[in-house]
């Protein structure tokens, strides 16, 4: 027997179509779902991300604010080396821009011929002269291969400035045996350092008479009697605040000084 189908025609062909329209609508239905699956999963992801930044930006903050504190406690170390090294520079500047006067009075006894020549008087002076800056002192002094002694009192105070850019110089008076004595003198002068020029100002010949030329030197008749200006490079300049400009002499006068 043949089978008959008894729904009309058209009602066959709207059922086909509405079961058709169904199934697409549950795939789309289930893309939604997915994509919102996803941006639920990125949220989290993002959420979780930005507490940890936010955790470690404190943890940050947090260690920041102790590094600041310890830096204020510590700020007095560094205040004290900042100082302690400003003198250091400061001493650094004023021993550089002094005058050694022990070195330059070994180096004379050093340089000075061996025997022949004798000293009078010797005055050493940096800058112009000063009314209250000048020293005398009187004694006897000795100068002999290993270097020179001295043994003086000091007459009246010095000023201990040292005016930079100022020029050290000596002022040397005695005798020799001969002229050629006075010229080797000269050049043995030249050899003490920082000596930038030697000038022999005078050397005559003594008289016997009168004691000597230049008045009770101790010179024998007849021996020559110098006078020498040795003039010392000129001392370097610092920027010192409030140096003074006045001058500092020594001088030191010696009877019957032999070399």
């Amino acid at each position: 027997m043949k089978a008959v189908n008894l729904i009309p025609v058209d009602q066959r062909a709207g059922a086909s179509a509405g079961a058709g329209h169904s199934g697409g609508g549950v795939y789309v239905v289930l893309g939604l779902l997915g994509g919102l699956a996803v941006l639920a999963f990125l949220y989290g992801l993002a959420g979780h991300e930005i507490s940890s930044r936010r955790s470690e930006v404190a943890s940050l903050t947090v260690r920041a604010q102790q590094a600041q504190a310890r830096a204020g406690e510590l700020a007095p170390y560094t205040s004290f080396v900042a100082m302690r090294e400003q003198r250091a520079q400061a001493v650094s500047q004023l021993v550089s821009s002094r005058f050694d006067w022990a070195h330059a009075f070994q180096e004379l006894g050093r340089v000075l011929p061996a025997s022949k020549v004798s000293l009078a008087s010797l005055s050493g002076t940096i800058g112009a002269a000063s009314t209250t800056g000048a020293a005398s002192t009187t004694g006897a002094a000795t100068n002999s291969s290993a270097g020179a002694t001295a043994t003086a009192a000091s007459g009246s105070s010095v000023t201990s400035a040292t005016p930079p850019g100022s020029v050290p110089t000596f002022t040397l008076a005695g005798c020799a045996t001969s002229q050629a004595e006075v010229a080797l003198a000269l050049d043995r002068l030249r050899l003490i350092d920082g000596v930038s020029e030697v000038a022999l100002q005078s050397s005559i010949k003594s008289s016997s008479a009168a004691g000597g030329a230049g008045g009770g030197t101790g010179c024998e008749g007849g021996n020559p009697v110098f006078t020498v200006q040795v003039t010392f490079d000129a001392l370097p300049s610092i920027s010192a605040t409030g140096a003074a400009g006045s001058a500092t002499t020594v001088s030191t006068s010696t009877t019957g000084a032999t070399r």
